[in-house]
């Protein structure tokens, strides 16, 4: 009985790993074949998302740990809004509405991590970024870098350089899966 629980008890820790912990597992079924990464940087104290590549989805979603607070976009275009640029507070590209906002006085700066997931389009890659890097950073590089988790910071000629080759922005489709 003992062993049930200490065996129950290991099984809720891996799965509570498995669900909270962040970055890419290349093994996971469905898992693209490059790293997946979306740019962000501090301008003027707002935080900037920046997909790396086009996206067009119904819902955009930036989650925050450890809060586990969510940011919920929702486009009521059909095919979904286009959308390469996002300013945590807005204004949001058009087509896009707050369906869940973040909690009245909430503080990004405060949060370790961020995730952005994208839904109803043909191609898109949830990932996530360190904040402190991005806080950190964003002063000693020029306003048109952004912080790639894991792949560096890169202007807009180094992502079109290495997207798809070394890492896979947001809405690039994987090119080891064409078929």
């Amino acid at each position: 009985m003992r062993r049930a629980g200490v065996l129950l008890a290991l099984t809720v820790m891996v799965l509570a790993g498995c669900r909270t912990e962040p970055g890419w597992h290349p093994s996971a079924p469905f898992a693209p074949s490059l790293r997946p990464a979306f740019g962000a940087r501090v301008t003027d104290g707002k935080l900037q998302i920046w997909t790396g590549s086009p996206c067009a989805g119904t819902r955009f979603t930036l989650a925050f740990e450890p809060s586990r607070f969510e940011l919920q976009l929702t486009s009521g275009v059909e095919g979904g809004a286009a959308v390469e640029y996002l300013t945590l507070g807005g204004p949001y590209p058009p087509g896009l509405a707050i369906s869940k906002p973040l909690p009245e006085g909430f503080d990004w700066r405060s949060q370790d991590s961020m995730r952005i997931s994208i839904y109803g389009g043909l191609t898109f890659w949830g990932s996530t970024t360190d904040l402190a890097e991005v806080v950190h950073g964003s002063g000693q590089h020029p306003v048109d870098t952004y912080w790639f988790q894991d792949v560096g910071w890169l202007n807009p000629a180094e992502v079109a350089a290495q997207d798809g080759k070394t890492f896979l922005a947001t809405c690039t489709a994987d090119p080891a899966k064409k078929g």
